[in-house]
């Protein structure tokens, strides 16, 4: 859509507010919202004065504040009614600019930007296009009690704890018809599930009113309400926007259940973790450059074996990007499905990159999922990092060596060393050591100041969360 039909369309649905949403540097959604009335077509040519960068996480200084917010006509949708129905609101998407709107005053540290760049060096590869599909998971709860309350939590003056409700979980009273033990959750049929009818209303409007195209649903395999829902693949910015889209969905139809909805990686103790298994293929055209007729072993090109070899060079960089919390290192554990160890294998889910081998000689469904990210990340970065790495072993002509076909949590440390497996951080911290030390292949993109700005605050995260005690810690060593 564009400019025009923006206010026709705003005219014809009796728009009452528009929404301009932008995201920060770790992904989380703002929104600014204006009457129709008071937007006109100049807000699209020159943008809006209305970002205040210095309140924004990760932003700008005091002193250097003022920064344009640029509406890109193309992301327009009509959002899901309010509460009491009354009122037609619209979102677009915004792009973020410095004090003019010149291609080059684009802000280095506005995601959607990153991604825009990362795009644009598909061409030095002699590709035009890539497709992604996500699978999102996250887990939706009856309710999350934190005590004595969340700020005491993060600092534990006096000490803290939480507890987690859900009428599917095992440790509720009363609820035999519908509880689901520990790892049982995978497609069960409702009454168990008690959350079918509540996953379908998100995918219906996430079609109906922002036009993403859903290929499934279901209920994961943890208990207390893991879902998953898989988008059918799309463009690489045109993806990112959907997933800001999604969880922003997720989250508002929860809360209007009365419930809370978390894209928190690991909230159960013993239990399967959230993922966000991405899904990436590279396009000439119309013509899939991962696609090989001819190869006997996954029907993977040579410029897809780098692509492959470039992610698993830089695996242990990423990870500060694709699990970018603390959280983020209690999922990526043997045993609950979670990679933890760089290789690849063909259909094979114990490793990090999987391709996946439902059927042969199909073109247009060849490609990798990358297993490794949480739905924690900010997916404008994720998808570019992603790509800058895939391209890094393209141009490096980066050998992953053979795929692995055996279950990978079993193997011997003396058979990692012979495959030549790697290991992926344990902590977040380490995430960021590796980062640190293996940043080049992102720079150009990401630009050194955003990198460091990037780590500076996720370093200060880690070092609050390893002085904080936890319940479990009290517990444990009171008595030592």
């Amino acid at each position: 859509m564009d400019v025009n039909g923006v206010f026709k369309t705003i005219e014809e649905e009796n728009i009452s507010f528009l929404d301009f949403w932008f995201v920060d540097i770790f992904g989380e959604l703002h929104r600014v919202g204006m009457p129709s009335y008071a937007v006109s077509e100049e807000n699209f040519e020159n943008g809006l004065e209305k970002l205040d960068a210095s309140s924004i996480v990760g932003f700008k200084a005091v002193n250097r504040s003022d920064m344009i917010l640029k509406p890109d006509p193309s992301t327009f949708r009509i959002l899901p009614p309010d509460y009491d129905n009354h009122r037609k609101n619209a979102r677009i998407i915004c792009d973020i600019y410095e004090g003019n709107t010149t291609e080059s005053s684009r802000y280095n540290r506005d995601s959607r930007g990153i991604t825009h760049k990362a795009n644009q060096k598909l061409t030095e590869a002699g590709l035009t296009h890539t497709n992604w599909g996500p699978e999102v998971e996250f887990f939706v709860f009856d309710a999350i009690n934190v005590y004595p309350s969340p700020y005491a939590a993060t600092h534990s003056y006096g000490g803290s704890g939480y507890s987690i409700e859900s009428k599917e979980s095992p440790w509720s009273k009363g609820n035999i018809s519908t509880a689901i033990d520990i790892k049982e959750g995978y497609y069960p049929s409702q009454p168990k599930d008690t959350l079918e009818t509540f996953r379908k209303d998100i995918c219906d409007d996430l079609y109906q009113y922002f036009g993403i195209k859903i290929e499934a649903e279901h209920h994961e395999v943890a208990t207390s309400g893991q879902c998953e829902i898989n988008l059918v693949y799309d463009e690489m910015t045109k993806m990112a926007d959907n997933i800001v889209s999604v969880k922003n969905v997720v989250r508002v139809k929860a809360r209007r259940r009365n419930k809370v909805a978390t894209f928190m990686p690991k909230p159960i103790y013993g239990d399967n973790a959230s993922a966000m298994h991405t899904h990436q293929s590279l396009w000439n055209g119309k013509t899939n450059a991962m696609y090989d007729p001819d190869d006997d072993i996954a029907q993977l090109s040579q410029i897809g074996r780098y692509y492959v070899g470039g992610i698993l060079e830089h695996a242990q960089a990423l990870c500060a990007i694709t699990n970018p919390t603390t959280n983020s290192y209690k999922r990526l554990v043997p045993g609950f499905e979670a990679p933890v160890n760089m290789c690849w294998g063909m259909g094979n889910r114990s490793a990090a990159i999987r391709v996946p081998m439902y059927y042969r000689n199909q073109e247009k469904s060849k490609r990798i999922e990358y297993r490794v990210p949480d739905p924690t990340a900010n997916i404008y970065l994720l998808e570019a990092a992603l790509l800058l790495a895939g391209l890094d072993g393209i141009k490096r002509k980066i050998d992953p060596g053979s795929p692995v076909e055996e279950n990978v949590y079993r193997l011997s440390p003396e058979k990692k060393r012979e495959y030549k497996i790697g290991s992926l951080p344990v902590s977040l911290k380490g995430a960021l050591d590796a980062l640190k030390s293996d940043m080049g292949f992102l720079e150009e993109v990401f630009t050194k100041d955003f990198l460091d700005k990037y780590m500076d605050i996720k370093y200060k995260e880690y070092v609050a969360f390893a002085q904080t005690p936890t319940a479990w810690e009290v517990s444990m060593y009171t008595d030592a």
